[in-house]
């Protein structure tokens, strides 16, 4: 029998080059004064996007505002504070122009603006919050426009906010999805190697992890396997870093495909065992996936669940996989551990129930630790 599942993806996608110039006039269906929210870029590099978003703006005459505020894994508090530059201004739809930590936020500010005055952990987090909803709680239209390639936040229902109070990463308990999507790879074209690592490692991990998980389905594989398939279409060309055109769209897309995936089924241990990483020692958080999935590949008991995805990745084995998996996050993760931190980490995730209840085999601490030894001997200290 074929276990019950959900399976969404109600966002509409305009990918390919020029696709925000050409389209304005899906910003104008949404009302005449918008609300730009982005973050600062890299010194010297240029963010094409917001110029191009704004000129599509400007050719609808749509009144707008920027704010670039958005820090790297936004905090509640990171919400709340722009959320009062957009109240002030009173848009009738926010444009996301940024990585996942820039659509996370702009998706919390839009779910946030109608509750004035009134504590956002509880808005978020808080026990009258009803979770699983299919309603969309964005108040006002979002538009994504990504600029890394990695998260899927353009595609996924939700936003994934820092908590100060518990020092953590959490999903918000609404369903939060864009009003559109837009795609085009030469907004990720003229990124940094590391940038482009950390943005392919999150979206394999989003696959690879969705895949496995107890909750996946034959539709969130199939569209997961579309993803295997692209990644292995420039997976080289990431490591010897020649990528060319084709390769961003490629990439550019299995973010896409495997936001649509990992959003029916959720993500595993990777992810969740890589929250120390980026809170504790500033690890990129597609990198920080990376560093574990190797090892977490590696400690399946019965390989016939994992052969067959490094096989469509395009690799032969799962050594081989681990082994560049391992190269990749190597070149761009300079960090050091101790054994007590390891322990330390590997006690908190065992003690979270919920995300070894998604592991489709028995797992102990144990093996939790093992995993976070192995991953990370190369840092230890």
């Amino acid at each position: 029998m074929i276990k019950q599942f959900r399976f969404g993806s109600p966002v509409p996608i305009y990918f390919g080059e020029n696709c925000v110039k050409n389209n304005g006039g899906v910003f104008k269906g949404s009302g005449n004064k918008g609300f730009i929210i982005t973050s600062k870029f890299i010194a010297g590099y240029k963010n094409l996007a917001l110029a191009e978003t704004e000129e599509a703006l400007k050719s609808e005459n749509i009144e707008y505002a920027v704010n670039d505020e958005v820090i790297e894994n936004p905090t509640v508090e990171n919400v709340a504070h722009i959320t009062e530059a957009v109240r002030k201004f009173n848009p009738d739809f926010i444009v996301a122009v940024g990585g996942g930590s820039v659509i996370d936020a702009a998706k919390a500010v839009s779910c946030l603006l109608p509750h004035e005055g009134e504590d956002p952990y509880k808005v978020f987090f808080g026990e009258w919050v009803s979770y699983g909803s299919t309603k969309n709680e964005c108040s006002i239209p979002v538009f994504s426009i990504p600029t890394t390639a990695g998260t899927g936040a353009e595609v996924t229902g939700n936003a994934v906010l820092t908590r100060a109070d518990t020092d953590t990463k959490l999903t918000t308990a609404q369903f939060l999805v864009s009003e559109a999507a837009f795609l085009d790879a030469r907004y990720i074209k003229e990124s940094p190697y590391f940038l482009l690592d950390t943005g392919a490692m999150d979206a394999l991990a989003h696959g690879m992890e969705t895949y496995v998980n107890v909750k996946s389905s034959y539709l969130n594989r199939a569209v997961a396997e579309i993803g295997f398939k692209l990644f292995s279409e420039f997976k080289d060309k990431l490591l010897n870093k020649t990528m060319d055109g084709e390769d961003y769209e490629r990439m550019m897309l299995a973010s896409t495909v495997q936001g649509m995936a990992f959003m029916q089924a959720g993500t595993t241990l990777p992810h969740g065992m890589s929250y120390p990483l980026s809170h504790h020692k500033g690890v990129n958080h597609g990198l920080g996936c990376a560093i574990f999935l190797g090892e977490y590949i590696r400690s399946f008991k019965d390989r016939s669940i994992v052969q067959p995805i490094v096989e469509m990745c395009g690799f032969r084995t799962v050594e081989e996989f681990a082994e560049y998996v391992k190269t990749i996050t190597n070149r761009d993760v300079n960090i050091e551990v101790s054994e007590k931190e390891l322990s330390d980490w590997a006690d908190e995730f065992a003690s979270l129930d919920f995300r070894l209840a998604r592991h489709p085999e028995p797992i102990n601490r144990d093996e939790i630790y093992r995993i976070y030894r192995d991953s990370l001997a190369d840092y230890i200290k």
